[in-house]
């Protein structure tokens, strides 16, 4: 049986370390250019929570609640694709699931939203938000 050298191991170790720092980074990176997508759509989707044509559900998601247009549906289908990879990012941050995290931000959005915008409680009711 063949054993590995220092010689050998220690430049593979540098080598794994020196991409630890670059996937933190692009990870950051990441998460700020999806932060920054969902802030550049929040009027819109506002507008699309206060017509009462979407929800916030129990799992940090919007909800088509009314007939959305072409248009509506694209917006509300990115706005979720980019909170499912931010719930992503930061369950793996802080060790929980994306699915937990995204439950704790539709506690925060339940309690944020604007009155009459449809919200969903943990156990699957529906109520606009007075």
């Amino acid at each position: 049986m063949k054993t590995l050298s220092l010689t050998r191991i220690l430049p593979l170790l540098a080598l794994l370390l020196a991409l630890v720092p670059s996937f933190a980074i692009a990870q950051s990176s990441d998460e700020d250019a999806i932060k920054q997508r969902i802030i550049e759509r929040v009027a819109a989707v506002d507008a699309l929570k206060l017509a009462g044509k979407v929800g916030e559900n129990n799992a940090g998601l919007l909800e088509q609640r009314a007939m959305l247009k072409p248009d509506e549906i694209k917006l509300m289908n990115e706005e979720n694709a980019d909170r499912r990879a931010l719930y992503t990012l930061v369950g793996q941050r802080i060790g929980l699931t994306a699915t937990v995290v995204g439950q704790g931000r539709a506690e925060e959005l339940r309690k944020k939203s604007a009155a009459g915008v449809w919200v969903q409680d943990p156990q699957g009711a529906w109520s606009r938000k007075s």
